[in-house]
């Protein structure tokens, strides 16, 4: 990162600080009610949230994985329904700088730049992976259409565009950028959750939709680029997760201060509670280790470069695997922990506290922490990487995926600069 790159990203997080304020104070309200973050995400469009990772020649800021991830966090220690919107829309940001064609990249990132926000829609009923989408594109250049159905649609009602992935007429799996407000498209409010309630999410259908050429994205057979995306992806998950620990944290801090130290403690003040005092400390321990490999894991993925080796994708995408096992761990323990600290009145519905866990189980839910540390060990033991959409299942060995990277096309077509 550049002195000036550095003086940009310093800059926008002390202004992303002071907007992540407003976002705190009304985030119990919104997700009482649940009501839509609406202002917030044009606060957001406002300060270049949205385009961050955009290249400046395409009008975003052109900051790196490591201002990224300190942004998600700061959102998400705010308020975990809008810290979660960013995730797949950065996600999709990075699969179209790593392999759109020239003409759609340039397209999409100036779309980008000037504040775009895109929405998800990926998952399907029966927990299909990507490449068995029953969604589908019909007929071709000129004359795509669009029909299918997802679920788990995750910004999709607040979008400007939706990122479908579809299967096209060949069975190759495409991504889809869909205006919002096209004709053809439903997005249904009906997300229903005990936690992350505002993701402004629901079942979105797409019937004959027309699509225009340079909305129709490939999915080139580069491993080293599926890679660093599902890496991306998964990273903006460990930032959310690590985001809401540390919430979660400041929350224990603040009722220290005010509440009584625990029965059998002999203590009038939490202070003099010597357990309580350590208790908070280990939660402390514990966010800020979910922190620092999230942060690590960041500075790894974006200090890849064009030519960078598979082998080295692949311990990239592992640490990323780990920081996302840490911060899932980080966040189960702070967000139920802060309720050790403050007792029983902490649970007081008007406090609001309870969104933390709530927030936390929910998208610690996204896929199976169960299988990561095996995924890792076998990793390291047999040198097989994992699928990367389940980051689990099936395993490739390495030198299998490295025979297919001479044959994924000119590797300047996808330069991430």
């Amino acid at each position: 990162m550049t002195a000036s790159t550095l003086t940009t990203a310093r800059t926008f997080l002390d202004d992303l600080t002071q907007v992540v304020e407003g976002v705190r104070a009304g985030a119990v309200r919104r997700d009482r009610e649940r009501q839509y973050a609406v202002a917030e995400i044009d606060q957001l469009r406002e300060l270049g949230f949205w385009s961050l990772t955009v290249p400046v020649e395409h009008g975003g800021l052109g900051l790196d994985q490591e201002t990224l991830v300190q942004a998600v966090l700061l959102v998400a220690a705010a308020d975990g329904s809008l810290g979660q919107i960013p995730q797949n829309h950065f996600m999709t940001v990075e699969r179209i700088r790593l392999t759109a064609a020239p003409g759609q990249r340039e397209h999409w990132l100036r779309v980008l730049g000037a504040g775009a926000v895109l929405g998800n829609a990926s998952a399907e009923p029966g927990e299909r992976p990507p490449g068995e989408s029953a969604s589908a594109l019909h007929g071709g250049p000129g004359s795509w259409r669009l029909t299918g159905r997802k679920v788990y649609s995750t910004g999709a009602l607040l979008a400007d565009h939706i990122a479908v992935q579809v299967r096209d007429p060949s069975g190759a799996q495409r991504t889809v950028l869909v205006p919002r407000d096209a004709d053809g498209v439903v997005v249904h409010d009906d997300w229903q959750s005990m936690g992350q309630r505002t993701t402004a999410s629901g079942v979105s259908e797409y019937h004959e939709v027309a699509i225009d050429d340079i909305a129709v994205l490939d999915h080139p057979g580069d491993p080293v680029a599926t890679y660093r995306v599902s890496a991306l992806g998964q990273l903006v998950h460990a930032a959310i997760d690590a985001g809401l620990a540390e919430g979660a944290v400041g929350e224990a801090l603040a009722l220290a201060r005010t509440v009584h130290g625990g029965r059998g403690s002999g203590a009038r003040e939490f202070g003099d509670d010597v357990l309580g005092v350590a208790l908070l400390g280990e939660l402390r321990v514990t966010a800020l280790s979910a922190r620092r490999l999230v942060e690590s894991a960041a500075r790894r993925l974006a200090a890849l470069e064009q030519d960078s080796s598979l082998e080295e994708v692949a311990d990239v995408f592992y640490e990323v695997a780990a920081a996302k096992l840490a911060s899932t761990r980080a966040a189960l323990t702070a967000t139920a922990g802060l309720f050790e600290v403050g007792g029983s009145s902490s649970t007081r519905p008007e406090l609001g506290l309870d969104r933390y866990w709530r927030d936390a189980r929910t998208h610690t839910l996204h896929d199976a922490a169960r299988w990561k540390p095996f995924a890792i060990g076998r990793w390291l033991i047999a040198g097989d990487v994992a699928d990367p959409w389940s980051i689990a299942h099936p395993f490739r060995p390495l030198g299998e995926l490295e025979q297919q990277v001479d044959h994924a096309g000119p590797a300047s077509d996808r330069s991430a600069s």
